[in-house]
């Protein structure tokens, strides 16, 4: 599934224009395409995107070759400062790209050398583009548990500044989530949210895993949650916001079609959702591309691509000076009348 072959808008707004937060995204596999291919120039080789994926550990094999390319904190900060512009350029007025120092560290530095460049980056471009941008720091359950109270307290040291929660992900769920409750405990200590990946590939109790585990206040993905009644009431109940990922879904099997996606049953159910391109490097697909997918397939009207918009707004991260631009922005579009 490409940006090229998703249904066409079908309703006379601009969805571009939409003011979005962009909050799951993981930056790794979020640098604009040609970004990547001037660097991969640089080191006499080239960068392309497969149509497809055999299957998620495929997907998880050419993930690593972006980090290998880059080989100096300028060139990392250079990718940085990319992403930022493409996202304003989506009508993305807060982001928060998850970032993986460890995937840079020891190689170009320490964890906290690696994450200062990319907070500089993001804080220098943030200004020029004219959006707020919160970096989620995130440990890899599979892999990090040796590194995730280095991780957590690098995140807690830079809470309000540049740092805006700590995040969990690994493909596992449910992945063993109580090793992580310390570093869990520092980040909250701290004042950040913890955001976690599940019920991707794991079920509700990967969900709940999360919740009960780490105290996470967002999930990333969760729209299996829909399997269980009772979770969808809490998850309701407790305003727990959904960071899903439609396109990302169906390119590695994990949803059949975008047509059959959860995400419409969470938002029956009174779940906050929001629309994300997770890897848009890799899938060919952007932020704006998902509201694409709400509209044109789920058919979701205006009024409720706003709502969706603004369950953007419940993320702490995010400034009061553009919470409250976000808001006016959401009331322009939809005032604004018929585009076409």
């Amino acid at each position: 599934m490409t940006a090229q072959t998703l249904p066409p808008a079908g309703g006379p707004r601009s969805l571009r224009a939409l003011p979005k937060a962009h909050l799951h995204a993981h930056l790794d596999g979020s640098y604009p395409l040609s970004a990547v291919q001037r660097l991969a120039r640089r080191r006499g080789g080239s960068f392309s995107v497969p149509r497809s994926f055999g299957d998620v550990w495929e997907f998880f094999d050419a993930y690593g070759t972006v980090p290998e390319l880059i080989r100096t904190h300028e060139e990392l900060a250079e990718l940085c400062r990319a992403l930022v512009h493409a996202e304003a350029a989506e009508g993305v007025l807060y982001l928060e790209p998850a970032i993986e120092p460890q995937l840079y560290a020891p190689r170009l530095g320490s964890l906290e050398q690696v994450t200062l460049t990319m907070l500089s980056s993001f804080r220098e471009a943030s200004r020029d583009a004219g959006i707020d941008v919160g970096a989620l720091l995130t440990i890899n359950t599979d892999e990090d548990l040796a590194i995730s109270t280095d991780l957590a307290r690098i995140a807690a040291k830079y809470a309000g500044a540049g740092v805006a929660a700590l995040g969990t992900a690994g493909f596992v769920e449910p992945g063993n989530l109580g090793r992580f409750r310390h570093a869990a405990q520092i980040a909250r200590s701290a004042g950040l949210p913890v955001v976690s990946h599940a019920g991707q590939t794991g079920g509700p109790e990967s969900i709940e895993e999360a919740l009960d585990e780490l105290g996470a206040r967002r999930i990333s993905h969760g729209f299996r949650a829909v399997e269980s009644p009772r979770l969808l009431e809490r998850l309701a109940g407790e305003q727990i916001v959904c960071d899903v990922c439609p396109v990302s879904n169906v390119a590695l099997g994990l949803v059949p079609r975008l047509s059959e996606h959860p995400a419409p049953q969470l938002l029956a159910a009174g779940v906050p959702v929001t629309l994300n391109a997770d890897d848009p490097l890799w899938f060919s697909a952007t932020v704006t591309d998902q509201y694409e997918v709400a509209r044109g397939v789920w058919g979701l009207d205006d009024d409720a691509l706003a709502g969706v918009a603004r369950a953007g707004m419940l993320a702490t991260g995010m400034s009061a000076g553009t919470r409250l631009r976000f808001e006016n922005g959401i009331t322009e579009w939809l005032t604004r009348g018929d585009e076409s």
